[in-house]
């Protein structure tokens, strides 16, 4: 049995209220990440600027945002090796430590984030080819 016309209406406003959920759990997603990003800035300013702490242990180095499986290897590496055991007390380290560890679980899930965003806008994609393709068979449909 073919499909009426207000079968075709009906999955066309199906398709319109889940357009509107996506769109709108995107904003939230993106509300997210922009949160997730000023906090990690927020963790390295901290690492940065604190000149009791931070300075012992990153003197002499130059300490960059690392990708979550890339190895950190050469000169700076050494450098770092070698503030951390030499220069730097252990309640510098420690605070290091602690600043770079929340820093790391802030950009696992600013990653997690933005994989769900994609997913989304992806979904999002697809839901706006299906509408397209109902609204054209509806306009079609008196034609």
């Amino acid at each position: 049995m073919a499909k009426s016309l207000e079968d075709y209406k009906s999955e066309k406003r199906s398709l319109e209220r889940q357009i509107a959920n996506r769109r709108n759990q995107n904003a939230r997603i993106s509300g997210e990440i922009r949160r997730l990003e000023a906090a990690y800035d927020k963790m390295g300013k901290i690492k940065r600027s604190n000149y009791d702490n931070a300075d012992k242990v990153r003197d002499n180095t130059k300490l960059d945002k690392v990708a979550g499986n890339v190895k950190w290897r050469g000169k700076y590496k050494d450098q770092f090796d070698n503030a951390m055991k030499d220069r730097a007390t252990p309640a510098a380290k420690d605070f290091f430590n602690s600043i770079d560890e929340i820093q790391d679980e802030i950009g696992r899930a600013l990653d997690r984030k933005r994989g769900e965003y994609n997913t989304g806008s992806s979904i999002l994609n697809g839901l706006n080819r299906a509408w397209n393709d109902v609204s054209g068979i509806v306009r079609n449909w008196f034609n």
